[in-house]
This record gives structure tokens, sequence and C-alpha cells, in this order.
């Protein structure tokens, strides 16, 4: 499953970097990051960034292989930690990070975990840092988009717990977890959105 996502992950990383300034940035963490394709493209645009990948231990083993397969200069800025986004965030993840990233992590996982994973990810940001969740989701008005709506329910088969999401919830979440300056926008056409927020200084 990981190795079949990774191509179109890293098509639709690239169209992160063209909606996300990281110029300024020099670390991600990239909870359920997967195959590391988001992390790879990110550190592929911008040598100065270092990025820390979440993600269960046989998926690390996979998404390790992809990594390895990068030039050293891309490869040895991207590593990972195994653990569970469900479970306690453990030290070894760093914190004071620019970004934290959850792309297609809030609608696989149990709805009572969202609130407090962003929460986690505030904790885990400077002054300044940014979260990004990238997910499937239907437009407020949930009328659509069709194809949106299909992904957000096919979700159920695995995940009967979780959320059919949609940007205002997102924000809503967000800003209970101290995020401000929320954004959203397109990412996939009529099928997953972006929504940005960010950790103000104190």
């Amino acid at each position: 499953y990981t190795r079949a996502q990774h191509n179109g992950s890293l098509a639709t990383a690239k169209q992160l970097c063209r909606k996300v300034d990281f110029k300024s940035m020099s670390t991600v963490l990239d909870i359920g990051g997967g195959s590391g394709a988001f992390s790879i493209v990110i550190c592929r645009a911008h040598p100065q960034i270092k990025a820390t990948v979440l993600e269960f231990p046989e998926v690390c083993k996979t998404g390790q292989g992809f990594v390895r397969a990068e030039p050293a200069q891309i490869a040895d800025r991207i590593r990972y930690v195994p653990g569970s986004c469900l479970d306690a965030w453990q030290e070894e993840l760093g914190a004071a990070h620019d970004v934290v990233l959850l792309s297609y992590v809030s609608e696989s996982v149990p709805a009572s975990a969202v609130p407090e994973m962003y929460k986690r990810s505030f904790a885990r940001l400077r002054p300044g840092g940014l979260l990004i969740v990238h997910s499937f989701m239907v437009d407020d008005t949930l009328d659509g988009p069709e194809l949106g709506a299909l992904w957000s329910l096919q979700h159920v088969a695995v995940n009967a717990e979780g959320f059919g999401l949609h940007p205002s919830m997102v924000e809503g979440f967000m800003r209970d977890a101290g995020f401000r300056d929320v954004e959203h926008s397109e990412m996939i056409g009529g099928l997953t959105k972006l929504v940005i927020g960010k950790k103000l200084p104190a």
C-alpha cells in the first residue's frame, strides 16, 4: 500500500511546495508520513530543511527504502521515528519545529484523537510555526464535491470512528488548540484540501 501511494504523493507534495513558502524554515515534523514522499520533496527543494517522520515500525522500513534511494545530501536530512500518532509523542520527535505536517492523517484516526493531535502539534512548534493539515474533505456547504465525499466515505471501512472532514471543522479544532491566522485552499481539485494554522508568538 505504501509503495502504491508513493508516486502520487510525490506529485501532491510538489504542489504543497508551491503553496507554502518553506524558504525560511529549517525543520519539519511529518506525522504519519508514510513513504516519506512529502518530506523527500520538501528536502529536495529546500536544502536547509531537516525532516522527522513518525510512522508505524513496518512503514518506517518501507519509507527508509525510499529515503535511501535519494542522494546522500537529501537522505541524510530525513529520519524516521517508529511509533503511532495515537500514542504519546516521543521526545525523539523534537520540539520547536517550523512545521508540523499532517497529510491524510486527520481522516484516518478516531474522531476523538483529532483535537489531541492538533494540541500536540501546537506544543511541538516554535512560535510562528505552522500546522499544515492536508486531507480528503468536502466543502463547508456539505453538498460536495462528489469525489471528495466518496473518498471520505471509503475511509469509514477502515476508520468507522473517524470524521468526515470539511475546512471549517478542521479550522475549529485548530483554533481550539491555539492556532490563529487559519487559511484553507484546494489541493487536489475536488478531492483534497489544505488547512494551515499558525502558532502566534506569546
